[in-house]
């Protein structure tokens, strides 16, 4: 095998270090005082990745959609490109212009492996730009293609990491062989941080059975009832904690049904308790 003597090649240990490292070279290379990759939902645009120079944004931080210029460019088929937005009036009439100084937009969508819209990219500058950005249209448009790869790549790449950590943990409880307290610990604080990072809504419940209930038989009927992208961990005294990944609180209501439904069926009754984990 060929021993490299050179220094080593660049390499991103993450997705996310990736698209950082893709919207600082975006800002070296055009200028624009913000560039910013969203996801769009709930009619809001949340703030995946940032670099910001003048604006203050920040990492899971939103706009609203309505007021935006992207739903200009995404629903009005606007320009992706404006030099100088107080020459075309529908920017210049976008609400959002009451709050942020925009001189220049950027803003390019972004969609998934089944070519959904997905979010933006998007950059602003509180000054015009030179008309010859104009010209940089194809070049954005593949930049915008890479980085909806990345994202779907991040998507996948969380999921992986969800399977690993709930069957891969060393903290498991002896009765049920889920995780454990500590193991439920890494499970939660690692889909904040996914829900961050990719504009997710997952939910949270906390199962209380009563302390003669038979522990195996409610983890086993909870892994009928849940979805493999799921994880539920036993917190000790027929205490669980299960996650809904990417799941909003209306939809998780309807699961707390199903469970209370199946177990009640079983004689066991139950107190499910529920709290999202949002974007931010």
């Amino acid at each position: 095998m060929p021993v490299l003597r050179s220094d080593p090649p660049l390499r991103y240990r993450s997705s996310q270090a990736l698209l950082d490292a893709h919207l600082q070279r975006l800002q070296q290379r055009y200028g624009m005082a913000l560039w910013m990759i969203t996801r769009v939902r709930d009619n809001a645009m949340w703030l995946l990745r940032v670099s910001d120079r003048h604006y203050g944004l920040e990492q899971g931080d939103r706009i609203e959609w309505e007021r935006s210029y992207c739903i200009r460019m995404v629903e009005q088929g606007a320009p992706r490109i404006v030099t100088d937005t107080t020459k075309n009036p529908i920017y210049h009439s976008a609400q959002i212009n009451d709050d942020l100084a925009v001189g220049a937009y950027v803003g390019m969508p972004l969609v998934d492996s089944r070519d959904q819209f997905f979010g933006t990219l998007c950059a602003l500058d509180p000054n015009a730009q030179p008309a010859t950005l104009q010209d940089q249209l194809a070049d954005l448009e593949h930049d915008a293609a890479l980085i909806s790869y990345t994202l779907e790549h991040a998507l996948r790449e969380a999921q992986q990491q969800r399977l690993t950590t709930f069957i891969e943990h060393p903290d498991r409880c002896d009765d049920t062989g889920l995780p454990g307290a500590e193991g439920w610990q890494d499970i939660y604080q690692q889909e904040q941080k996914n829900c961050r990072d990719l504009g997710m809504e997952s939910s949270v419940m906390y199962l209380q059975a009563s302390e003669s209930a038979d522990s195996l038989a409610i983890a086993d009927s909870l892994a009928a009832l849940l979805r493999d992208q799921d994880s539920v961990a036993h917190l000790g005294n027929n205490h669980f904690g299960i996650l809904l990944t990417d799941t909003d609180q209306h939809k998780a209501h309807r699961v707390a049904d199903r469970i209370r439904d199946a177990l009640n069926a079983k004689r066991m009754l139950v107190h499910l308790q529920q709290e999202s984990l949002p974007p931010s």
